[in-house]
């Protein structure tokens, strides 16, 4: 130990890489976690949102932080991005993005690990739903992951698919009202509204309060009943790693042998810190990380790092239903529609799955009466309870394929407060998820008609989630990807990269059980090497 800073070091703090140090932690490794941006406390956040005159840029209550920006920092990002409305919002503290998630904690099916063996189109995963599904299993136990064991997760009729080595951990949320009404008027047309599994604690779980509603998942549960990386950042604290803040690491040296030997990073004064170890972990998002390699000219014989990019395509749709029910009360996502997640004709057209939103938009709504319509007195109230209560928002996750000309690069044209450079983002559309427009337009005009629905608007262009995939892909043969199945990078045998972005195929859920289950498989793997 004494040639070295630490055993192991992790760049990125967030939820996959706050699980691999407190694996190696735990096991008695030395351990230091870099964190790019600041350590701000849930309280902080909280009262930032209830104070900002904009609520609906999740990444605003966590400021803007000059020597790590973030995805809505202007001009970090350079976007070349036609169709799409927006793209992925990522975040730079203590946490990582998982402090801004909707907690949505779905499984990936085993035919979305095996794409291209399933249905002959984009790339397989390196490992098999069966060798990763006892780690998905822990990071549901460690979240506390509420869902309901005998649905079908995969919109089929199969009891309690995929298949489960335990139960969930804690029963389904109180379904919200309007989610009661809607599976009951969409079944006339076929449609099953399903619980949607989330990391928000429907009961007391490992010293967290069970959820009652709030409807602050996004930007961040004032009562800390849903999980983020944060609160593993802690267990890895607990267990002995050492965190160190505004770190905001830039250059990674290696030896002749490919091995890497240290690391530094720069403070917010522009103040250079060198590190050593044994083992090096990237866990930053899947901008981040590929950043962070195309900088040092790392891991990239394959010329793969930062292609691939995956970000979830959708389109929305609103109306008002012919009935009240009140929206926004409950969980920001509770219900889904999985009809379209794995059908036969995915060879053809991508999977896709619907999201039931419920979340409130009284601003956005008495704004409009007010300025629009010149509404004031009962009237503005009369109308705008009107609005409030039969208003119904659907959203669509679409799946998209790895390639290659999907990526980003460095952007050295722009720099951040310590010369650092910017992002360029280029991502098109491509056919086969375009293919889903058609089933989604039958879809939008069957839920109009059973919920005698007068559209809001018409469906939303293009946008993306805030999922970040693909960008340092996951392989056997290193001629065409970044890491094995392992994560550990093949040019570099104690460098991994712990992120979303080695997902080979996205499905249509969120990645982040599916990425934390990964993190743990890793870090135990990372911790027996040193």
């Amino acid at each position: 130990m004494a040639d070295f800073d630490a055993d192991v070091i992790v760049v990125g703090s967030g939820a996959l890489g706050s699980l691999v140090a407190y694996e190696a932690a735990k096991a008695g490794r030395s351990v230091i976690i870099l964190e790019a941006g600041p350590e701000i406390p849930d309280w902080k956040v909280t009262e930032n949102w209830r104070t900002l005159p904009e609520r609906y840029n999740w990444n605003a209550p966590f400021g803007d932080v000059p020597h790590a920006p973030n995805s809505q920092t202007p001009g970090y990002l350079v976007l070349d991005n036609a169709p799409m409305k927006n793209f992925p919002g990522t975040l730079r503290v203590a946490g990582g993005t998982s402090r801004h998630w909707t907690a949505s904690a779905w499984r990936p099916l085993p035919e979305d690990m095996k794409l291209k063996t399933s249905y002959g189109v984009g790339r397989d995963w390196a490992l098999d739903y069966h060798e990763l599904e006892p780690f998905i299993t822990e990071a549901e136990y460690l979240m506390g992951v509420n869902g309901v064991d005998i649905e079908d997760q995969s919109g089929g009729h199969q009891h309690g698919y995929p298949p489960r080595s335990k139960p969930f951990p804690l029963p389904p949320e109180a379904k919200p009202y309007m989610l009661q009404r809607m599976q009951m008027r969409l079944a006339a047309k076929g449609y099953r509204v399903l619980h949607a599994s989330s990391s928000r604690s429907s009961q007391p779980w490992n010293g967290r309060p069970g959820c009652v509603g709030n409807n602050m998942c996004q930007p961040n549960c004032p009562i800390n009943a849903k999980y983020s990386g944060l609160m593993t950042l802690r267990m890895a604290q607990e267990a002995g790693a050492k965190l160190r803040t505004d770190a905001v690491v830039d250059k990674i040296e290696k030896g002749t042998d490919g091995k890497i030997t240290a690391l530094s990073y720069l403070s917010p004064k522009g103040q250079r810190t060198r590190l050593t170890a044994r083992q090096f972990v990237i866990a930053g998002h899947g901008f981040e990380t590929p950043k962070l390699l195309l900088l040092n000219d790392l891991a990239n014989s394959s010329d793969q790092v930062g292609r691939n990019l995956m970000i979830h395509p959708g389109t929305g749709f609103t109306f008002y239903a012919d009935e009240p029910l009140w929206q926004g009360r409950g969980q920001f996502i509770s219900g889904a529609i999985l009809e379209r997640r794995n059908q036969a004709d995915r060879d053809r057209v991508a999977a896709m799955h619907y999201d039931v939103i419920n979340i409130i938009w009284t601003d956005q709504f008495a704004t409009e009466l007010l300025t629009k319509e010149k509404l004031i007195g009962d009237d503005f109230e009369s109308a705008l309870r009107d609005r409030l209560s039969r208003f119904v928002q659907i959203q669509t996750m679409t799946e998209d394929l790895a390639r290659p000309d999907n990526r980003i690069t460095l952007n050295r044209g722009w720099k951040d407060a310590i010369g650092l450079p910017g992002l360029n983002l280029h991502y098109r559309l491509d056919d086969y998820s375009r293919a889903t427009q058609a089933n989604a337009i039958d879809d939008y005009a069957n839920f109009l008609e059973a919920l005698g629905g007068t559209p809001a608007s018409p469906p939303t262009d293009w946008t993306g989630q805030d999922h970040v995939m693909g960008t340092v892909i996951m392989g056997h043969d290193p001629k065409d990807s970044v890491v094995d199945a392992d994560l550990r990078t093949h040019d570099h045998p104690n460098l991994s990269l712990v992120t979303t972005g080695v997902f080979p195929a996205s499905g249509s859920v969120n990645p982040t059980l599916a990425g934390m289950a990964l993190a743990i498989r890793a870090g135990r793997r990372i911790a027996a090497e040193v």
